[in-house]
């Protein structure tokens, strides 16, 4: 009596893109046979993740569909809902069965769970931050190492610009680290709305780890502090007696990290 032939595997991979860096596509595609039947190629994250030049090249490379999700509210990530609605409606449809989701974000435990009981097959590729909670969720796990950022040395500074001072809200910071920008739009997204523009260095600890898997010690500083006094459009201050962060009032010049 013949048997029947199994289906082959019909694959998702779904990438976090706002909680990991574009060098994980090589490595997840790399996890896949070449022969494999891949459904779904698909890049979730807001307009300031999927703007970067790097990501715009490496989503296009290797065909991967971005999905935009812009962010409506402050510590609200529309595009981990997105991804988590179209893999349940993936699996539901019948149109894949295997995923591999690409973050460090243990929100998605609970999507892991839900496409393990309707019978689907997940692995995880995540950094070695990843909570254990997402780690046991998942079929598999596995880890990804980022390269290090290496930047280009910035144009130094006329002395023209050192010596004029403007608003921080009408100069144009060029802070020389990608994390600088990281650190200073998540400082306005905290503090929109907000009579004195303080945001607690707590609630900036807490939505840097969420929504950019980022921290002070993985940047090469001791502590956040430490980071921010490096970035010249924030200042560390007090509000109620603790720790916090604001825009400075106004830039002489843009400070470099020291080497």
């Amino acid at each position: 009596m013949n048997q029947p032939v199994a289906s082959a595997p019909r694959i998702a991979v779904l990438v976090d893109c706002d909680n990991t860096s574009p060098e994980a596509l090589d490595y997840t595609l790399g996890l896949i046979p070449p022969s494999a039947c891949v459904v779904a190629r698909q890049g979730y994250g807001n307009g300031g993740t999927l703007a970067k030049q790097r990501w715009r090249e490496a989503l296009n490379r290797h065909a991967f569909t971005p999905c935009l999700q812009y962010q409506f509210a402050p510590g609200k990530n529309s595009a981990d809902i997105a991804l988590a609605l179209d893999a349940l409606e993936m699996m539901l449809e019948d149109r894949a069965d295997t995923f591999y989701l690409v973050t460090s974000d243990s929100d998605f435990a609970s999507l892991c769970r839900k496409l393990r009981i309707r019978g689907g097959a997940v692995s995880i590729v995540g950094e070695e931050k990843t909570p254990p909670m997402l780690q046991e969720a998942c079929n598999r796990f596995y880890t990804f190492t980022p390269a290090q950022d290496t930047e280009r040395p910035a144009p130094p500074v006329s002395e023209q610009a050192e010596e004029t001072a403007q608003p921080a809200s009408q100069i144009e910071l060029k802070p020389e680290h990608e994390h600088e920008h990281i650190l200073i739009r998540a400082v306005d997204t905290l503090a929109k709305g907000r009579a004195d523009g303080t945001v607690g260095l707590t609630e900036l600890g807490q939505y840097l780890r969420k929504h950019h898997s980022f921290g002070a010690k993985q940047n090469g500083y001791g502590t956040l502090v430490k980071m921010i006094d490096k970035c010249a459009s924030l200042q560390a201050t007090t509000k109620n007696d603790k720790a916090a962060v604001v825009r400075s009032a106004s830039v002489t010049a843009i400070r470099r990290p020291a080497k």
